[in-house]
Parts: C-alpha cells; structure tokens; sequence
C-alpha cells in the first residue's frame, strides 16, 4: 500500500462530558491520499475525546469498503453504501479513546482521499418545557414524581412499542379529530438533547426531558394516514458556524429508534447509524410493492461517457420478459434519475414487473441514470441545459442501440425525487419532442439560479411558454413545507395550479409523508400505473 500526500494525526480537546467549558479548537484530523491494491486493507489512527466531532469526505476512485471502528476494531459505523465511491463522514465520539478509520478495497486497485476535520463545538444549550398532551407520558410524569424508579417508568412506556400512538377515544372528548393520532417519540439516555430526524415538519425537533429523569419525549397530532421513517438523535453536537453547519451535525448521532421493531436499512448498511425507523399509521396509503416471494429482477448494466459533460456514469437497463423478442417495434419507456437509489431504495423493476403481470401497466422498459458523484447531481439535474441535451440526444439513441426498440415522446416517462423530479419536469420542458410524461416526487420546484431573485423558475418557464405535449404527475408531502417563501409542498402546488390553467393533464397527490424514500417506495407505483396505465383517476386513498 502506497501512502500519499500527508497524514494529519492531531489528539485532540471536545466539550467536556460536564459541558462546563466552551472549546473552540479546531483541526485538522486526516488529510490522507492512499493507494491500496485489490483486496487489500488499511486503517488510520485517531485519538478523540468524550462528544468530540468528526466531519469530512471520502473519494475513492472505484467503490469500495469503510467503517469506523473503537479500538478493539468492533465496527460502530459503515460509511459508504455498497456500490458507491465517495461518502460524507459524520461521527461523535461515544467516549474518549483512540478510533480506527478502516478502508478496504475490493477486487480493483483503490486510491482514496480521506478528509476529516474536528469541529468547534459550543457549551450546552438552554433546557426547554412543554405541556404534555399524551395522557400516558402525563400519568408517568406523575409516577416520576411519586417515586417509581424511571426504569420501571421506561418499560411501561414502552411496553407496546415506540413510537407511542394514542386514538382519540385515548384523550379528553375533542382533542383529537377522528382521523387524527396522537404520536409521541421517546428515547432513553441522552446526557443533553434528543432530536428527531425526519420530523413531522421542516426542523429537527427537540424531545424534552420527562422530569429529572434520562426519559425524553415529544408528542404530535399526526394524520391518521401517516407514513414515514425518522431517525433519533441523542446528544446531537452543538456545533459552532453557519446554520446548515448546525443543522447537518444531527447526522453524527441519528440512529434507529431502539424501542421500534419496524425498521429499514435503505442502502443495505446494517449498523444503527445507517437504518431507519418506520412509522405507518392505520389509515396510510397501501403499498404497492412486490412480496417477499416475488423474483428478483436485475437490470443489465452499462458505462456510458460524455464528452459535453465530462464525465462517466452507471446507465442500467430492464427489458421485461414480454419485449425480450422484439426487435424494432415501439415500446413504453420509463427513465429514472438517481439510478441507484430508484433500484435499491425503491425496488422499482421489481415494481413495475408487478404492474405488468397484473395488467395495470404494459410491458415497459425502464432505464436507470446514476449520477457521477454528489456534485454531478447537484450540478446537472437542477435544469442543467447540457445535461437535458444529453438525455435527449445522447442517451435515448444508447438506448434504442441496446435495446433494439423504438421509443414515442407520448410513451417515454421521465421520473425522479427531489432533485430528480424537478430535473424530469425541466428535461421534458426543454426536449418535449422526446419526453412526453413526467413523474415527479416531492419535487423541489422551489429551485431557481442562484442570480435569480424569486424561486420557483421553471413554473414561470410553463407559464410564459405555449402548452406543450406533456403529461404530468406530481406528489408530495404534507411534511414537506419550509421557511420562507416556498418549500416543496407549496411549490408542487403552485406548479399543478398553473399547469391546469394552462390546459396540462395534471395530476397532484398529497400525502402525510415528508422527504422521505420510505414514502416514495410505497407510492410510486400510483404515478406509474397513472401516467403508463392511461388512467384518469387514481385508487382511492
């Protein structure tokens, strides 16, 4: 093994487990350019103290393996998802001690950059108070104060599981609507702060402590069809800089929830840090998804490089059994951005062959465009002209080419999330003679250029053009909603205002879901069998 460049290993001073003084220092931990031949291992060394903040980037060149470790080597968390080349690091030390960074390559030669930082962190932060509108963590605070020992307290309340849900027959005659549920999120053991990642609302919300105890909670009136995952933060680090600085270190301690069975682990990482908890109340939505005894289905994959846009990505394809045998006919083709993810966190050839066996849809191909690395995606898929150009006249000729088939703009879709919505919608905007269909989860329409004064560009686009021959269908979440001037959910709904004034086919659902894969992945399947399957109307919610 090769090793380039520097190695920056600083011991390092964190907020102390009293939180009595303020520390500011900041540092360098590794700044690393390794080389490691196939199959071969590395680790790095550092030395953190109790609460102590690593932020930073890995890239490797080729995907590959890492995780960090305590000094025994037992991995605490995996750090890059299986296929993938580059991660973000967010770690807090459980406790002081040294730390091992180890990198494994795969069966290609690996050189990768490792950056990690220790970030200034400030003292503790002012306890708040709430009112408690769960009856159950009511009757426990009294218990609390009446002596029972908050073990005995944590057990009764979570003797059914967690997150808690009370019906209104549970509370006082009309403080609950009939399709409303009272939820209440609890953690055990934080030494400061609990937040909740994946909220029901834009923030990270604080729990708030039960007493005096090491019990934390925080109750919601939530719609009865509710469907979501959410991560539990403890003693969230308080970081010093700029607000998103704050507001990303909830991703150094989000974890599943311990008391909630129902969990996910959307990019195949096992480990607390990289799973999910899940939330489904009784009124959600069906999912349509394909069953546990339901045939993998495996896409066939590709490399395709672009000198326009100087660069390389994964393009994977599916071609059903029934368009196996033919050859230069028309077919239905739907086309996914982040194609990764809409193949592993959404199951979607799985999906869309489930839709084809039971007639809602026909047989369609499906294409999946990965994105290079993160900045790629946050350069190209925000209306980026040459990578719509790309789509329109580099990719469908691929396309065709491997496939052997022949594609219509009114039977291609174009589909994605966030993002990859917003990037469907401008794509068909710009290239309308290719792209006649656009499925788009919580789309982020809020978007404009950075020069741009007002959000939300490219409905202005659509309103000041003539209606062009394009299809839509739009969703997002009632969680979704932002400070400022606009956010997803509004955005979504400004857009399907003006498309119906101008005479598009539009179709907007709202669900009471936030950013969340878990919902898209349940919930795809109505925007295809809507805009593939012909339908007017989509099944009752």
């Amino acid at each position: 093994m090769l090793l380039r460049g520097v190695i920056a290993l600083l011991i390092f001073a964190a907020s102390s487990t009293s939180h009595s003084a303020e520390t500011k220092e900041q540092g360098l931990v590794l700044d690393a350019n390794l080389s490691l031949a196939a199959g071969e291992r590395h680790s790095l060394t550092v030395e953190l103290a109790d609460g102590a903040y690593l932020k930073g980037h890995l890239q490797g060149t080729v995907p590959f393996t890492a995780f960090i470790a305590d000094d025994d080597g037992v991995s605490l968390r995996q750090l890059v998802s299986p296929g993938t080349t580059e991660a973000r690091v967010f770690f807090s030390a459980p406790q002081g001690g040294r730390y091992l960074l180890n990198i494994m390559a795969g069966d290609q030669a690996l050189d990768v950059a490792v950056s990690l930082k220790n970030m200034p962190l400030q003292g503790r932060g002012e306890r708040e108070s709430t009112p408690m509108p769960s009856a159950v963590v009511q009757a426990a605070a009294s218990r609390l104060d009446e002596g029972v020992h908050q073990e005995r307290i944590w057990a009764q309340l979570t003797a059914s599981g967690a997150p808690l849900v009370e019906l209104p027959s549970d509370l006082p005659a009309g403080e609950l609507a009939s399709d409303e549920r009272l939820v209440t999120f609890l953690w055990q053991g934080a030494r400061e702060r609990v937040q909740v990642l994946g909220a029901p609302g834009h923030e990270h919300d604080e729990l708030y402590r039960l007493g005096e105890s090491d019990i934390w909670y925080r109750s919601y009136r939530l719609p009865a069809d509710t469907r979501m995952s959410y991560q539990l933060a403890p003693d969230v680090p308080r970081v010093e800089g700029s607000k998103r600085e704050q507001r990303i270190a909830i991703l150094a301690t989000a974890q599943r929830d311990p008391a909630n069975p129902d969990a996910w682990s959307p990019d195949g990482l096992s480990d607390n840090f990289n799973t999910k908890s899940l939330l489904e109340l009784d009124q959600a939505v069906a999912a349509l998804l394909p069953g546990a005894d339901s045939p993998q289905i495996a896409a066939q994959h590709f490399r395709l490089q672009d000198e326009a846009l100087g660069n390389t990505r994964s393009i994977d394809i599916w071609v059903p059994d029934e368009l196996e045998s033919v050859a230069d006919k028309p077919a239905p083709l739907a086309i996914f951005f982040d194609g990764l993810a809409y193949q592993h966190r959404i199951p979607t050839p799985a999906i869309l062959n489930k839709l084809i066996q039971e007639g809602r849809i026909p047989p369609t191909v499906a294409v999946f465009v990965d994105n290079p690395d993160r900045a790629a995606r946050a350069r190209e898929l925000p209306c980026n002209v040459e990578f719509a150009d790309f789509m329109a006249q580099r990719l469908l000729p691929f396309v065709r080419e491997k496939t052997a088939l022949q594609f219509t703009p009114e039977q291609t879709l174009l589909a994605g999330a966030s993002y990859g919505g917003l990037a469907a919608a401008c794509t068909a905007w710009r290239h309308p003679q290719h792209f006649g269909m656009v499925l788009s989860q919580s789309g982020s329409f809020w978007w404009s250029p950075a020069e741009e004064e007002r959000p939300e560009w490219l409905a202005a686009r659509f309103a000041e053009s003539d209606r062009l021959p394009i299809r839509f269908y739009l969703s997002a979440g009632c969680f979704e909603e932002a400070f400022g001037e606009s956010g997803i959910l509004s955005a979504n709904r400004r857009l399907d205002q003006m498309l119906r004034v101008k005479g598009y086919s539009v179709q907007l659902e709202e669900f009471s879901a936030g950013h969340d894969y878990h919902h898209w992945r349940a919930t795809l399947g109505r925007g295809l069998e809507y805009l593939l399957g012909g339908r007017e109307a989509l099944p009752g919610r």
